[in-house]
Formats: C-alpha cells, sequence, structure tokens
C-alpha cells in the first residue's frame, strides 16, 4: 500500500465521503447496516490519521483506531477520551465485511450509533486542529 497524503485535508476530505456514504446508504429503503458500519468506522480512521498527519507522527497503516487513539494521545492527552468511541467501532473495519461463524450483522440501530460515534470522533479531532 502507498503511505497516505501528508495533507491533513486531504485524509479530513475521504473521511467525510465515507461518512456521507455511512448516512446515504442507511436512508436507502432496503439500509445496508453492515455497510453504513464500514464507512463510519472508515470515517472515524480517517480523521485519526488526519491528524497524525498534521503533527508530523509517522503511523502504521492499520485500521486499529485504539492505535491510532494512543498515538494522537501522545500529542494531546485529552484524545484518551475516544479510546471507548474506537472500542466501538473498531470491529467494522473488517468484521462486517466477511462472513464470520457465529457473528450477527449490525442492526439499524447499531449502524445509526456507529455513525454517532463516528461524528463524535470528526468532532473532536476538528476541535484540535487550531491547538
Amino acid at each position: 500500500m502507498k503511505e497516505g497524503s501528508s495533507n491533513p485535508s486531504d485524509w479530513f476530505a475521504k473521511a467525510d465521503a465515507d461518512l456521507r456514504a455511512a448516512e446515504l446508504v442507511l436512508e436507502d429503503e432496503e439500509a445496508l447496516s453492515e455497510i453504513a458500519c464500514y464507512h463510519a468506522q472508515q470515517c472515524a480512521e480517517k480523521y485519526l490519521k488526519g491528524y497524525l498527519v498534521s503533527r508530523g507522527v509517522t503511523f502504521k497503516l492499520v485500521h486499529e483506531l485504539a492505535y491510532l487513539v494512543r498515538l494522537s494521545s501522545e500529542c494531546d492527552g485529552d484524545f484518551e477520551s475516544l479510546l471507548g468511541l474506537a472500542a466501538e467501532l473498531e470491529d467494522y473495519a473488517s468484521d462486517v465485511r466477511y462472513p464470520i461463524d457465529g457473528v450477527l450483522p449490525p442492526t439499524h440501530e447499531d449502524a445509526q450509533e456507529a455513525i454517532r460515534r463516528a461524528k463524535a470522533i470528526r468532532e473532536f479531532v476538528l476541535s484540535r486542529m487550531d491547538r
């Protein structure tokens, strides 16, 4: 995989596209909750990576939100408050993309909550950009 952009705005634009995709697929008459959850996770991931890029922090290109939150907290300790939100979204990076025995698909309500969590991470990151 190629390294990402060094411009945080590029990361945030991609994140916002993921957020919009999550909202759109959930609005559909036949809502795709799994896809909405995946895009919500991707939104949060890209906002965290954009923040790290803005601080010149090198990171592994992984989907582990807790890892990204911990790296971010080295720049701003308040990021620790995002660990719970990150933990709730992290499994949506892969669990919803593949059939897994014993794993139930997320409900419409799960997807709404995933979008809410992604938005909370988005707002938190954006509030830290001018610091």
